[in-house]
């Protein structure tokens, strides 16, 4: 049996569950070993190139191309992707993106290889004051001492004005930018100004997510009613517990943080309308671990749309003992065996690797793709080719891209596309690692005769 085959079989069985679901979805398959092989190991590991298949399996492209076709038309197969128990339903989702995204822009590809001016159809901006009231110790902002924009020389343009976020807002959705993320550079609600850039976002019809504290969310202010606006809010909640909330976010117990947070979701809740969904960010560390099922009954409780369960993505704090994994991977089978009924359960890919009892995968690339899917604008202006490096705990010069303060954006990803970013990163956000992976295997298997239309997840 070849390595990946092994590897294949050691992935899609690791949970009952998620072999029976591959069972399913195997016996829909045509009855040739080559095909089924090819399918198993795709499943297994969907960033790994046609080619690196065909050779390794010994099947030809020809049998890669059909396990393509089987994976795209068999229901059984969507169905096991889009479980709980697959642990590369986000990996997948990513890539069912990008391919949607390329087939509506054909010319794409050929852009990225030829490392001309690409600009993403989504894009991150932290229009903040450079600073952030809570402390969360695994946050990128827990140092708000000595890895900050002024000891990274990042502050010397001075923070984005009102009116150059608006001109920037104005050349994004002039460059086809449909959607717009708003995240990072501390928290954005503390921005009296954001009221403004979010109401010209949304008369300009962008797509726009925020991801907050809530904390500074009053109903009935103009910010509350901006926000009603918007299409995805999420609040970063890592616990249902006041105590421990306070221990984590480091507010103080007078503030009764926990209890605004909460009834600010509620009245989100409560005034919206079908466009906004509004739900809950949750990462799990050493001082929440044993909350995970407590934390899907309150944002059930509270009427929340989705639950993100998450991991310490970029390994700020300490590593969870064995005891607390052990413990961790009970409460998420027991979640995800048992979700609530109307609260989407949304557990990261490095999570249900966990759940499985699988090693979590953290393959780098060659080269960091990311400013073809994510790019970010930081709060001074910096164009960077991802959220991470917009930070000052993570930003390098070597990786700004240029200044949207001094230039017109088109012009800075013009004046930077043959700039190479190698994926080098002391640390990488998981969302990174899958958006290198999947564009790099895209990217390769256009080399190797697969069009996009024949992509399994097209």
């Amino acid at each position: 049996m070849s390595p990946l085959l092994q590897n294949a079989f050691q992935v899609l069985r690791a949970d009952e569950n998620l072999a029976q679901l591959t069972e399913n979805a195997i016996s829909t398959a045509p009855r040739d070993d080559s095909v089924r092989a090819a399918i198993l190991c795709h499943l297994a590991q969907p960033s790994t190139p046609a080619i690196a298949l065909a050779t390794g399996l010994d099947g030809g492209i020809d049998a890669v191309r059909a396990a393509y076709r089987v994976c795209r038309e068999a229901p059984a197969i969507s169905q096991l992707i889009s479980s709980a128990y697959y642990p590369h339903r986000l990996r997948w989702a990513f890539a069912a993106a990008t391919v949607q995204q390329w087939r509506r822009s054909p010319e794409r590809p050929a852009r990225i290889r030829a490392r001309q001016p690409v600009l993403s159809d989504t894009v991150e901006i932290h229009p903040t004051r450079g600073t952030c009231n809570y402390g969360c110790v695994m946050c990128l902002w827990s140092d708000q001492k000595h890895l900050t924009y002024a000891t990274k020389n990042l502050d010397t343009d001075g923070l984005m004005t009102t009116s150059e976020w608006i001109r920037v807002l104005h050349d994004l959705r002039d460059n086809d930018v449909s959607r717009l993320v708003v995240s990072g550079g501390g928290e954005a609600l503390l921005n009296p100004d954001l009221p403004t850039i979010l109401d010209t976002a949304a008369d300009l019809q962008f797509e726009i997510y925020v991801y907050t504290t809530g904390f500074s969310i009053r109903p009935g202010t103009p910010l509350f009613h901006t926000l009603l606006r918007c299409h995805r809010i999420r609040f970063s909640i890592h616990s249902p517990d006041p105590r421990t909330y306070d221990l984590i976010a480091r507010t103080r117990p007078k503030q009764r943080a926990l209890e605004r947070v909460t009834a600010n979701l509620a009245a989100l809740l409560d005034e919206r309308d079908n466009s906004l969904a509004v739900g809950i960010g949750f990462v799990i560390q050493p001082d929440n671990h044993q909350q995970i099922t407590d934390m899907a009954d309150f944002a059930h409780n509270l009427g929340a749309d989705w639950l993100d369960l998450r991991k310490d993505e970029v390994d700020v704090t300490d590593g969870l003992t064995v005891d607390q994994l052990e413990h961790v991977r009970a409460q998420l089978r027991t979640v995800r065996n048992n979700p609530p009924p109307h609260t989407r359960i949304d557990i990261a890919d490095e999570l249900v690797a966990v759940a499985n009892g699988q090693p979590i995968d953290r393959i780098r690339t060659d080269e960091c793709l990311g400013r073809y899917f994510r790019p970010t604008i930081g709060a001074y202006g910096h164009l960077t080719p991802c959220d991470l490096k917009a930070e000052p705990r993570f930003a390098h010069t070597g990786y700004d891209l240029g200044s949207v303060k001094r230039s017109r954006i088109l012009e800075v990803v013009s004046t930077s596309a043959y700039q190479r970013i190698p994926d080098d990163c002391a640390q990488c956000m998981p969302s990174s690692r899958t958006g290198n992976r999947i564009v790099h295997k895209l990217l390769a298997d256009l080399d190797a005769g697969i069009a996009i239309d024949e992509q399994s997840f097209a």
